[in-house]
């Protein structure tokens, strides 16, 4: 029997409830890749400047003691999405997608009304960037990707280059299409 890790599963079920009761908080769910738990200034660190990042953890949550189940980045997002561990969701190295039949995060906060949106590397399947299941604006790379002038999936509708670093600093960066398509705050993303 497949069980979602309790961390996971009370996540959900905090915004599940958050989502049905009165105002409708803002969920944003940043996952960086390769970063030790205190590679933050919010953390301390001795030589890193992180401003915005430390602004979201002082205004938002931050996981002080949180732990990644595998090194692997499919696995592991895997995890995130499903509330599984990598044995019990099948997502075992970078190549293989996520398995169709299991419930998301996305999914459920779609089913309360949020409209959600995923921005980045997926890399759950090497040559798939298509939209996923519970997702109103998904925009992917395939694989790995580049680094720089990065071809970029826009939901299924254009393929496009980002020109420059693989880096969220840019106003033409694949979110900028997001926020500005109107949004009504009511309705939560």
């Amino acid at each position: 029997m497949k069980r979602p890790h309790w961390t996971s599963l009370a996540f959900y079920a905090a915004t599940v409830l958050a989502a049905t009761a009165g105002p409708r908080p803002n969920v944003l769910f940043i996952l960086t890749d390769d970063q030790r738990w205190d590679a933050l200034g919010l953390a301390g660190h001795p030589h890193l400047r992180t401003p915005n990042m430390d602004w979201i953890g002082r205004e938002g949550v931050w996981f002080r003691n949180a732990f990644c189940v595998t090194s692997l980045c499919s696995p592991s997002r895997a995890s995130i999405l499903s509330g599984l561990y990598p044995h019990a969701h099948g997502v075992a190295d970078n190549f293989t997608e996520y398995p169709p039949q299991l419930r998301s995060l996305p999914l459920v906060l779609h089913e309360v009304g949020y409209e959600t949106a995923y921005i980045g590397k997926w890399h759950m399947g090497e040559d798939n960037d298509e939209p996923r299941p519970g997702f109103d604006w998904f925009v992917t790379l395939k694989g790995q990707g580049k680094y720089h002038d990065t071809e970029f999936n826009f939901h299924g509708r254009e393929r496009r280059v980002v020109t420059g670093y693989y880096t969220p600093s840019s106003p033409t960066w694949p979110w900028s299409g997001w926020n500005a398509a109107g949004r009504a705050a009511s309705h939560g993303y």
